[in-house]
């Protein structure tokens, strides 16, 4: 009796401390269909993606020096960094104020500057545009643009950060590019 259970134990065991699967990073293709979120977007030839949770990210020369992201948060569920959350019917400068502060709360940020916070259109759909300079505690600096909305019972975002210093500018008409081609299914 001991016998029959051997192998049924042994696969649990395998099953049990199994690890799961590390991100992968790909080539990006031409357009990209979301794998759990229904978006297409046009991503950047020559640049590398990878999926994780929520998001969707793609670069070039590696994350510390350029990213693009997706993303997407449900309403009324806790952010990072924050307490607050956005909430139906919210105006798209008030969403816009709550990733602002979510940012700054970052332990990671030592200060931040925003250059810019405007409406604008993300896949159709009125929304903001976010321009932050952000000084980590490391000394660094960097800049980040976003474009954001909500749609739904979601708010989705296109971010796009970047080294402050050559990166950002030498990349942000690719990013420009990418939101112009984000449309929900």
């Amino acid at each position: 009796m001991k016998r029959s259970f051997a192998p049924a134990l042994l696969a649990l065991l395998i099953i049990g401390c199994a690890t799961p699967p590390k991100p992968v990073w790909v080539a990006a293709e031409a357009t990209y269909k979301g794998e759990k979120i229904p978006y297409t977007v046009d991503l950047p030839q020559g640049w590398m993606r990878l999926n994780v949770d929520n998001q969707a990210m793609v670069t070039r020369d590696g994350t510390a020096l350029q990213v693009i992201a997706v993303r997407r948060a449900k309403v009324g569920e806790p952010l990072a960094y924050t307490k607050k959350k956005f909430e139906k019917g919210m105006l798209p400068q008030e969403l816009a104020g709550i990733l602002i502060d979510g940012w700054s709360a970052a332990d990671a940020v030592a200060s931040s500057e925003i250059l810019e916070n405007a409406p604008a259109k993300l896949g159709g759909v009125d929304g903001f545009r976010l321009v932050v300079r952000i000084r980590l505690k490391t000394g660094l600096e960097r800049k980040w643009a976003c474009y954001g909305a909500m749609i739904g019972d979601w708010v989705y975002t296109v971010a796009y950060n970047a080294a402050a210093r050559h990166y950002y500018e030498k990349d942000l008409e690719t990013f420009e590019k990418t939101v112009r081609s984000f449309r929900i299914l």
